[in-house]
């Protein structure tokens, strides 16, 4: 008779799930630094996150296998809806990046905050604490007050382009929430597997779309518009290969260190470790420059305090929101994550 594999000791699993959430946030500084250095090569934003996008997608479900229910997940709407947002989210915080060092541009879509709360409150009733309130006001003025001291010349473009960012994470946020499919499944595979299913299809028909339009401006029926790559920008060489292999696999990592963390440790706690994400894009953007891969500034000391109010104000909120569930046992008992 053979003996059954012993448990996972729940310290390790713990562990395990700090490491791979602090994994998780120096992924987020990389791949700040790797849209950057596409920047740096002309690579236009589309192009480059949906050649991501389809990589890091193959790559998840090369780790996980091809489910039953792959064109179930396929056909449903809301896998449209998740997919779009995640693809459109990266585009629009890679063209704040293009305005503004990545350090800097990582402190905009902090708007998504009060907007999903107001959002959270509006259409599901759920009331923050007071606690939650005021850290949430303290976030909405200090990134208007990163937005109040970029240059002049590149303002309202960042703003704009972090505004759409924060309003995609909101929805991706509220999509992946509800998604029948990610709300069903319990392992990070399975997890993953959803994900990368509906970033599959949705990434492959948005690069076909593209290429079309593409082709149309080319052809004089339609005119040239910022957030659509020309035939010339799609089949650009450096976007093909950064953004296939180093964009597509940071966004593959970010995917499968985000959903195993989150089953170990809970979304509130790696939300937690999110918070300081600021800093380790930072961190990144420092080496970029030392490395000669990009030619940036570094911050300048009222960006910093503006960093450190939002570093703080988002901790604030995170373990706002744990205190209820300490005292109902309801989060501890089903963990959700902010979005696939």
């Amino acid at each position: 008779m053979t003996a059954a594999p012993p448990a996972a000791d729940p310290s390790s699993r713990t562990a395990s799930g700090w490491i791979e959430a602090t994994g998780y946030v120096f992924v987020i500084g990389a791949l700040s630094l790797v849209y950057a250095i596409g920047h740096r090569f002309g690579a236009h934003p589309m192009a480059f996150v949906l050649y991501a996008v389809v990589m890091s997608s193959i790559a998840m479900l090369a780790a996980t296998g091809v489910g039953n229910d792959t064109l179930a997940i396929a056909r449903h709407p809301m896998s449209w809806l998740v997919g779009a947002s995640i693809i459109l989210v990266e585009v629009f915080y890679y063209l704040t990046i293009s305005y503004v060092p990545p350090a800097h541009g990582n402190l905009i879509p902090r708007f998504a905050i009060p907007m999903a709360m107001i959002t959270g409150w509006a259409l599901f009733g759920r009331r923050p604490a007071p606690i939650a309130i005021a850290a949430t006001v303290a976030v909405t003025a200090a990134s208007s007050y990163v937005v109040a001291i970029t240059d002049p010349a590149v303002r309202w473009h960042a703003a704009g382009a972090g505004l759409l960012c924060s309003a995609f994470l909101v929805v991706r946020g509220f999509a992946g929430e509800f998604h029948p499919w990610n709300r069903a499944a319990v392992t990070a595979r399975e997890k993953l597997r959803v994900t990368g299913t509906l970033l599959l299809v949705t990434s492959i028909l948005s690069l076909v779309l593209a290429s079309i339009l593409a082709g149309a401006v080319a052809a004089g029926a339609l005119p040239p518009m910022r957030i659509l790559p020309t035939a010339g920008e799609m089949l650009h060489l450096p976007t093909i290969l950064i953004g296939t292999f180093a964009g597509g696999g940071f966004l593959a990592l970010l995917n499968i260190l985000q959903f195993s963390a989150v089953v170990k440790i809970t979304t509130e706690n790696i939300t937690a470790m999110m918070a300081l994400s600021p800093l380790t894009t930072w961190l990144f953007q420092e080496i970029g420059v030392a490395l000669g891969l990009i030619d940036v500034a570094r911050p300048e000391s009222r960006l910093v305090a503006a960093m450190a109010v939002i570093v703080l104000s988002v901790l604030v909120i995170v373990f706002a929101g744990r205190r209820p569930a300490a005292v109902t046992g309801n989060r501890a008992a089903s963990p959700r994550r902010p979005g696939p």
